[in-house]
């Protein structure tokens, strides 16, 4: 049997293993977790303030803690899935 010795870099191997670990969070389901008004704005990649606009007229799913709003990134998924908010 013929042995083979591969000397590498050691920034090669910090490299692949980098691009590794990279790869392997692409493929991650994304947390289903809550998040704030600034969270769910960036997640439906509007301003805060249409946020607090469809808050109030009980237009998109919401949760409070207090006087915190929170916000299912499932239910939001769910609530652009079925239209979001119509206009009157």
């Amino acid at each position: 049997m013929n042995n083979l010795a591969l000397s590498v870099p050691d920034q090669l191997v910090e490299a692949v293993a980098q691009r590794a670990a990279e790869i392997v969070l692409d493929r991650l389901p994304q947390s289903d977790g809550f998040m704030g008004a600034c969270g769910a704005a960036d997640f439906l990649a509007c301003p805060v303030s249409r946020i607090y606009a469809l808050v109030s007229s009980k237009k998109i799913p919401h949760h409070r803690d207090g006087s915190r709003l929170l916000f299912d990134r499932s239910e939001l998924r769910e609530y652009v899935r079925n239209g979001g908010a119509t206009r009157a």
